[in-house]
């Protein structure tokens, strides 16, 4: 199979490429109901990876679950790309889209540690 043209010469398959990164992120508010869960919540886990080019970066907004499905963020799902900074500032992208989208709703927010895992290329 020849070498895509964005792939850099002197690239080989199998050689690593950029991280792919992951993180939960919640908003909630503080008004929990008997039963320990906030009656206002919205889950998220964004998830980035390798873009097309060696510094770009894409990710993607996966809503896990939300207190009311009426309240569901559509937009959410939006592809959320950069150039430079790799998967890093494409994560960094999409949680500032969220933070944003949330920023009028007075909640809570809560986000995990960034997990990082290699990318292999399979080209």
């Amino acid at each position: 199979m020849p070498r895509p043209p964005f792939l850099p010469a002197t690239y080989r398959r199998g050689d690593p490429m950029a991280e792919i990164m992951d993180c939960l992120v919640n908003y909630f508010n503080l008004d929990i109901g008997e039963d320990g869960v906030p009656r206002r919540y919205f889950s998220y886990h964004v998830v980035a990876g390798p873009g097309p080019t060696p510094d770009s970066g894409v990710a993607s907004i996966a809503t896990l679950a939300v207190f009311d499905p009426a309240e569901r963020c559509t937009s959410c799902t939006t592809f959320h790309a950069v150039a430079e900074g790799g998967p890093g500032a494409a994560i960094a992208k999409a949680v500032h889209y969220l933070d944003s989208y949330h920023e009028q709703d007075r909640l809570q927010k809560v986000q995990t540690a960034i997990r990082r895992s290699e990318c292999v290329s399979q080209l």
